[in-house]
């Protein structure tokens, strides 16, 4: 599923057009990044899952450079997991 198809479905779902479903999904998405951002899990429900910001590092190999990054991790909650198999 596009982003489009997202915002389409979102809109039928909701009976509201789709420039105000896109408005939605950004505020939603933006929630979301701020919260990782700032360093705290992003729980959506047990129904859904966990977004959990994760650091790593280490050493480039071959050298005494020290490296970090950043990422996220999403876990899906067991019910969610359940449905989709």
């Amino acid at each position: 599923m596009t982003k489009k198809d997202f915002i389409k479905l979102l809109a039928e779902k909701q009976e509201i057009s789709q420039v105000e479903a896109a408005k939605q999904l950004d505020v939603f998405k933006t929630v979301i990044k701020n919260g990782l951002i700032s360093g705290e899990e992003v729980n959506l429900g047990s129904d859904f899952g966990t977004f959990k910001p994760t650091e790593r590092s280490g050493t480039v190999p071959g050298t005494t450079k020290l490296y970090s990054s950043k990422s996220v991790k999403f876990s899906v909650s067991a019910p969610f997991k359940r449905d989709l198999n």
